[in-house]
């Protein structure tokens, strides 16, 4: 079935289904106000995916919205866990696991390189930095997941969501909690948090932290320690002043350090060529390899790195809201996060080859194919002022405010790639990228009661103007031990070869007009299209020859259409909830890796030919000058993205509830505009589509046990994934399905403990989680595989008012 008509029926189906919804849910009214609903299919959540506080079943928005308990009862642990319980989100770590890459919508970053994130996390609503933005999940009041364009309310500009995390607010009760998880693979995880009172509803305090531990389920027998390991520790601060009615400021610190090897990269294939593994000499040592791996299983790896995963953030927030009479509100928050991000592993899954001299490299020499390593430090600052209120009678609610972002390398920063290097002869250097962003923004909205016209009617607009400005300062090291600062990069000094500045901006306006419907109590309708932006950037570092032009990209557009419905309603005694939101984006100047791009062996400044691409990316036989990583980031053309999202929950009894989720995805590369010289590097000759999965699937049952009320309150879950093959560059991750289950007992013999067993990946399925190297040019592919079958019991104790 070609794409249009899957669009169509996408369109077709969805309205019927509205429609039908629709119906359903009105000619129920009467008895829904009159029966109260079930807890299991009414359970509702507050979000603030609109910076106001409303109903998940009132917000015109697709979100994904997680509770405490929902967090606690899915044993979601990290952001890798958030996928289990949430259709359409795709998560890789971009050559790490601490640098969380989310794809939402058939957006993402880039897989290398520095382009803005299509997809952005916020913690207590504040942006995390582009690289080494995984955040620790402990102490959460809730998590939210936001579909589509976002920035014309809050935050930066993104073409494909955000993802909301907000953590637990200090309140004027004493309380708090202590847990305790021991599971296989000598899994130790601690955690806790106190809440303090300390002038009675003038000022209180929440002190949490968290310790977390493991042994690696991926065996090294090469060099280095096991990979997939734990070893992290991270605390929080929180301090809610109110000395009078009408001024809330809370200011949160957070500290967060991980010491662990990393991810371990697992050789999947080598492919035969012609490829580099050919020109090198190098194809049959990699295939001896490969053999060995297949033999050996996932789980045990060869390295000829010594990995490690170094990771260091402090934060500081500081939220300030200030009423300035009855309907008028001011709130400002302040952030700044600081990031040190190291990593370094054998990304190739291989170990040092020895060559057999078929190629440019003579025989019996050793050959490191493919390392990585990635370093970042930080600084980043952000000021957002927001001023809103009610006008007229309460039916006009505005908003007007601005956003400034201000990101500074502090120390060394970029990537050492070794490419078919020979160990202890030959090294790569360590290349330096340096980025200095600036980022600010206008942006108002306003939301008008029609109820005058239609009971239940409202009109939404926002609009937006974004000013992005990126310096950066690129260049080679001399070593290929990072050292060089953001200083001398700029005053050249000896330490760094072919040092420039460069520079791009961007600016464009972004806005979003809808309305939406509360038809009754129980069914909520929407229609909404955005326009949204992320800026451009910089590649690295200084390019030469037919490369010369593409030293920067620009800004990448989307214009969407989405509807949606949200709607409650009963079927005899079973209460049902049914959610939709079909839409379609129309993408242009797509921001798209290209890899590959290193000079090969065979590169040849004499010989015929010898600097056509792909012997030569820039024609120039230098591969000090390559694209960092080989890849090189460049607008490749228009795209359209439709699909559908759905949800759904029935609760056949109060102690009895089924959910469901689904995303489907129609994807389609509406032209390709990349330059004749870099399509030798493209397997195919259409915009390709990384990250994306077009089919997600997500299941669920919760049954509260019938225990007597003095043994506690027991909770048997079970949830289920799937994900359908997912493109990363020239590799593909197969589609695969996943089940965890937990049994918790509540309040056990009526006091503050809680205990809970559960089981994660219960079928120990094998399925690759993200994409390493996955270059057809290299010849090849390796990834990470996600968790193996985990189990353990978690010990929780509550204590307070």
């Amino acid at each position: 079935m070609n794409g249009l008509k899957i669009s169509r029926l996408v369109a077709v189906s969805s309205i019927g289904m509205i429609a039908a919804l629709s119906s359903a849910a009105m000619s129920q009214t009467s008895s829904a106000n009159d029966v109260s609903h079930s807890a299991g299919a009414t359970d509702d959540i507050v979000v603030t995916a609109r910076r106001v506080s409303e109903s998940l079943q009132s917000t015109p928005v697709s979100v994904t919205a997680f509770s405490a308990d929902t967090l606690r009862q899915a044993s979601i642990r990290d952001t890798q866990d958030l996928l289990v319980k949430t259709p359409g989100v795709f998560l890789a770590g971009s050559g790490g696991r601490e640098n969380t890459n989310f794809s939402i919508r058939g957006q993402s970053k880039a897989l290398a390189g520095n382009s803005a994130a299509a997809v952005i996390s916020y913690f207590a609503e504040v942006p995390s930095p582009t690289v080494g933005s995984s955040i620790p999940t402990y102490d959460l009041g809730s998590v939210q997941v936001l579909k589509g364009p976002q920035g014309t309310l809050f935050g930066r500009n993104t073409t494909g969501g955000a993802i909301l995390y907000y953590p637990t607010a200090p309140s004027y009760d004493w309380e708090g909690y202590i847990q305790g998880t021991y599971g296989n693979y000598d899994t130790r995880l601690l955690e806790g948090a106190l809440n303090l009172p300390i002038i009675a509803d003038k000022l209180a305090l929440r002190v949490a932290g968290q310790y977390q531990k493991r042994d690696g389920w991926t065996k090294n027998i090469g060099v280095g320690g096991d990979a997939d390991d734990l070893n992290s520790r991270a605390l929080r601060g929180s301090l809610l002043f109110e000395p009078f009615d009408g001024l809330t400021n809370t200011t949160i610190v957070d500290y967060y350090r991980n010491r662990a090897v990393g991810g371990g990269s697992v050789l999947i294939d080598v492919l035969p060529g012609p490829n580099a593994l050919t020109a090198t000499g190098t194809l049959a040592a990699a295939q001896a390899q490969l053999a060995l791996q297949r033999a050996r299983g996932i789980r045990v790896i060869d390295s000829d790195v010594d990995a490690f995963e170094r990771v260091k953030r402090f934060g500081v927030t500081n939220r300030t809201e200030i009423e300035l009479g009855p309907n008028v509100e001011v709130v400002n928050i302040f952030g700044f996060r600081h990031t040190d991000v190291d990593y370094f592993s054998s990304v190739d899954g291989l170990p040092t080859l020895i060559s057999d001299g078929t190629g440019a490299i003579p025989g019996g020499l050793p050959v490191t194919v493919v390392g990585g390593r990635q370093k970042s430090d930080v600084k980043q600052y952000t000021e957002e002022l927001q001023l809103r209120g009610k006008l007229f009678d309460d039916k006009l609610d505005w908003l007007i405010g601005g956003f400034y972002l201000a990101s500074n390398p502090v120390g060394p920063s970029g990537t050492y790639i070794p490419t078919f290097i020979l160990p202890g002869i030959t090294n790569a250097p360590f290349n330096y990228s340096f980025y200095a962003e600036r980022s600010k923004a206008v942006f108002a909205n306003i939301g008008y009661d029609l109820s005058a016209l239609v009971e239940g009617l409202k009109f939404s607009a926002g609009f937006r103007y974004t000013w992005d400005n990126i310096t950066a300062c690129v260049g080679g090291g001399t070593t290929p031990d990072p050292t060089v600062t953001p200083r001398d990069c700029r005053t050249s000094t000896p330490a760094i070869r072919n040092a420039s500045v460069n520079k791009t901006s961007s600016k464009a306006p972004t806005w979003t007009v809808g309305f939406d419907w509360q038809a009754t109590d129980d069914l909520f309708l929407y229609a909404v299209t955005r326009r949204g932006y992320r800026s451009g950037g910089i590649n690295g570092p200084t390019l030469a020859g037919r490369l010369a032009p593409f030293q920067s990209f620009a800004p990448e557009k989307v214009t969407d259409v989405e509807i949606g419905i949200r709607s409650d309603f009963r079927a005899g005694d079973v209460d049902i909830r049914l959610n939709a939101s079909p839409f379609v984006g129309w993408y242009s100047g797509v921001q798209v890796p290209i890899s590959g791009l290193n000079t090969q062996a065979t590169c040849s400044l004499t010989a015929p030919g010898g600097t056509d691409a792909p012997r030569s990316p820039d024609g120039d036989c230098d591969a000090a000058n390559d694209p960092a990583g080989g890849t090189l980031l460049v607008n490749a053309g228009k795209t359209r993205v439709a699909g559908i999202d759905l949800t759904g929950r029935i609760a056949p009894t109060r102690t009895l509830s089924f959910d469901a989720g689904a995303t489907f995805l129609d994807l389609k590369s509406r032209s390709l505009t990349v330059p004749t010289q870099l399509l030798p590097y493209l397997q195919i000759a259409e915009v390709p589509f990384n990250l994306v999965a077009k089919t997600t699937l997500t299941a669920g049952a919760r049954w509260t046990l019938p225990l007597p009320e003095s043994f506690g309150e027991g909770t048997l879950a079970v949830d289920y994934y799937h994900s359908s093959k997912v493109r990363s560059s020239d590799n593909v991750l197969p589609a695969y399905d996943l089940v965890n289950a937990r049994f918790d007992l509540r309040r056990v013999g009526g006091s503050g403990f809680d205990a809970a067993l559960f089981m994660r990946n219960v079928f120990d399925t094998k399925y690759l989680a993200s994409s390493n190297v996955g270059s057809a040019q290299l010849g090849i592919l390796s990834g990470f595989y996600g968790a193996p079958r985990t189990y353990g019991i978690e010990l929780r104790y509550h204590f307070g008012d």
